[in-house]
């Protein structure tokens, strides 16, 4: 009896790990813009809520790197600066966070 418990609470431990892992992608901060799956994801530890995302303070969120890297280099002409500042706008207003806090959720 003893036995079954134990395999029944083992299966079910793995099916909810299994199930938060894979809706985990689901909660990833990347372009509004993006249609195919982010190839360069980054699980963290937020210090802060994420409301659109469900993300509480504390909890992991994914951070897709391919997005955001590209936020942080130096802007090499006008044009790209404009490119820049206006990605930083649509991200800023689609999670409803300051540049601030998106830079410290990829920083820390």
């Amino acid at each position: 009896m003893i036995g079954r418990l134990c395999k029944l609470f083992l299966a079910t431990s793995l099916w909810v790990t299994t199930t938060k892992a894979l809706a985990l992608p689901e909660l990833c901060l990347q372009s509004p813009k993006r249609t195919a799956a982010c190839p360069h994801l980054l699980y963290k530890k937020s210090k802060l809520a994420i409301p659109k995302l469900a993300v509480q303070a504390n909890e992991i969120v994914c951070l897709c790197l391919t997005d955001l890297n590209p936020l942080l280099t130096p802007p090499s002409s006008e044009l790209e600066k404009i490119d820049q500042q206006l990605a930083w706008m649509t991200l800023t207003q689609e999670y409803r966070l300051t540049k601030e806090e998106i830079m410290a959720l990829i920083r820390e």
